[in-house]
């Protein structure tokens, strides 16, 4: 076994969730004894029954997925920063599937890894990615620039005080030294009425948080996510809805903001 494991090839599957389904076949047909098949998601191992990934018993089975987008991904790769990811070995055939996987983690720059397992990896990103990191977020800045406007502010001002200064100021003291370090560095009133709304909002969306939550756990999302993705005109219909936020007043206002950003003052 460690003899076909010294000659296995390393299989890196990293299509998209819906590809992965769809190209199975092809893939499984090819594996051979001593082989790594290699994800950077728990999603087609986990939700099996829904994309009939079942990887053969003769084969490693592991994952390195690292916590961003491919794009930061590469960019902090490239700056020689790298980026935090979680692992899992949902499958030992060769006995070295540990230290392949970390051998993996190493070579895409991970400055930090952390076990996980296949279903706790798909769980709590579907969770993240649909909540607080994409549609909460975008949610909760919609709703607050609309209050805004609705009162009389500007697109600019509604602009600044709901997206800019979080972006450009905010969020980089919570990645610096953690929320508490956020605080710290705020104003008084800033700290004080923060504090006083903070739990009133915690409040008002965990509701929201345990549906999705188990909505993800049921697969229901992964079986929206594979037939949206599957259709032949999915990225015509993306395409359609992600204008449709680029062209909002609150969107078209951040492009105006951020051509005025000193660093781009000298561009175009």
């Amino acid at each position: 076994m460690e003899e076909a494991a010294e000659r296995g090839t390393i299989v890196q599957y990293l299509l998209s969730d819906a590809g992965q389904r769809s190209q199975w076949s092809k893939i499984v047909e090819n594996l051979n004894e001593g082989d790594m098949l290699y994800f950077s998601h728990g999603f087609s191992v986990t939700f099996k029954d829904d994309t009939g990934v079942i990887p053969p018993p003769h084969v490693d089975v592991a994952l390195v997925a690292p916590k961003g987008a491919g794009r930061s991904v590469r960019r902090n790769f490239l700056d020689g920063s790298g980026i935090n990811a979680s692992f899992a070995v949902h499958q030992d055939s060769t006995g070295r599937a540990y230290e392949r996987t970390i051998a993996l983690g190493i070579a895409i720059g991970a400055g930090y890894l952390f076990p996980t397992t296949f279903k706790n990896e798909v769980y709590s990103d579907l969770t993240g990615e649909r909540g607080v990191l994409i549609g909460a977020l975008s949610a909760i800045m919609e709703a607050q620039y609309n209050v805004l406007r609705k009162n009389g502010h500007s697109p600019s001002e509604a602009f600044n005080e709901t997206v800019e200064e979080l972006t450009q100021s905010l969020i980089r003291l919570v990645g610096e030294n953690g929320m508490d370090y956020m605080y710290a560095n705020c104003s008084t009133t800033a700290q004080r009425g923060a504090l006083d709304w903070k739990d009133k909002f915690r409040d008002a969306v965990a509701p929201v948080f345990d549906d999705l939550y188990q909505s993800v756990v049921s697969g229901n999302e992964a079986r929206i996510t594979l037939e949206a993705n599957s259709k032949p005109d999915y990225r015509e219909q993306l395409e359609k809805e992600l204008a449709a936020i680029r062209n909002s007043e609150m969107w078209q206002a951040g492009a105006a903001v951020r051509s005025l950003r000193p660093e781009n003052w000298k561009k175009g």
